[in-house]
């Protein structure tokens, strides 16, 4: 835990992308990066003025970190997403209470 689901960028550019994320997340953090797991979700975009091609979304699931942590990490997210692909990035951050994750059958 942290989990990120990457949508609408080609698989190679997620993997391309996973090994700094990680390092940077974690450091952000302080957070061991063997916690963090990133999701790459193929996509069909359908209603979009964009022609079907919207563009790169990342969801962030994790602890409640603060709201100057939570806009580090998105502009931390966007930053290193827009390195490779010249487009608007959307990252959503999804706070998970702790009684709401399971690990092991045992919440947190």
């Amino acid at each position: 835990m942290p989990h990120i689901r990457c949508r609408g960028m080609q698989r190679d550019i997620v993997v391309a992308i996973s090994e700094i994320l990680v390092e940077q997340l974690a450091e952000l953090t302080k957070a061991p990066a063997a916690h963090f797991t990133i999701e790459y979700i193929p996509a069909e975009f359908i209603a979009t003025r964009f022609g079907g091609q919207a563009y790169p979304f990342v969801e962030l699931f994790w602890f409640d970190r603060g709201q100057e942590m939570q806009n580090a990490a998105a502009q931390l997210i966007t930053s290193i997403v827009k390195s490779k692909l010249e487009m608007d990035v959307a990252v959503v951050v999804q706070p998970i209470q702790r009684t709401n994750y399971y690990d092991n059958g045992q919440h947190y």
